[in-house]
């Protein structure tokens, strides 16, 4: 295949169960031109990759029904030997040296860590598809102010879904799913650049942790 060619099952696959971090890297990388699809647990990427190859996977691994390092692993098991190995990167808010060890097993190109920024995103899907890749980059100057506007529609609704139930969990003294809030909230609120939301949730996101 010529550098630069298509293939009618090329394309990126983005897995996060977060609707506003999907929907960020989704638009990050819409310049580039190719099929991009996207799933919000480990069983539907799993499913998608069943008949469809893509040349790149961007993965979280905190999913709500397996984990991200699972269902990599099961995916590289079942891809078909005559198909190029996708490119693997993993975009999360986890900086440990156990995840580390993990994605060098499993061959991972990259690590981003949240909050990512739209520059890195678009940087690694430069690196991993330069040579021979099946995506062409028709351009990547992207309307950033519709998409601001985009994800604080998005985030207002998150808002008033999630501090409802936020402060419920918190005055019944359920921390793990008061933790789990606030962890999304954190990565919504630095990609919709709310600084002032973000250090409030973070400070509570601490003493949760410390009780």
């Amino acid at each position: 295949m010529r550098m630069g060619s298509f293939s009618r099952n090329s394309g990126i696959l983005i897995v996060d169960d977060h609707t506003i971090s999907r929907h960020f890297m989704l638009e990050s990388l819409r310049p580039f031109s190719c099929n991009i699809r996207h799933a919000k647990t480990a069983y539907e990427a799993i499913f998608i990759t069943k008949n469809w190859f893509p040349t790149l996977i961007y993965t979280d691994i905190h999913l709500p029904d397996k984990s991200g390092l699972a269902m990599l692993q099961e995916i590289i098991l079942a891809w078909p030997q005559k198909q190029s190995r996708p490119h693997i990167v993993i975009v999360t808010g986890d900086r440990s040296s156990r995840l580390k060890q993990a994605a060098k097993q499993l061959k991972v190109a990259e690590l981003l860590l949240k909050p990512v920024k739209i520059d890195e995103i678009r940087a690694s899907a430069r690196r991993l598809l330069h040579f021979g890749s099946m995506v062409k980059e028709n351009s990547v100057e992207a309307s950033s102010g519709a998409m601001d506007r985009e994800l604080h529609e998005l985030f207002s609704r998150e808002l008033a879904s999630r501090l409802p139930l936020l402060d419920e969990h918190i005055s019944q003294s359920h921390w793990k799913p008061a933790g789990d809030i606030l962890h999304q909230l954190i990565a919504s609120s630095a990609m919709c650049r709310e600084k002032e939301l973000e250090n409030h949730s973070r400070a509570l996101y601490r003493v949760i942790r410390e009780d």
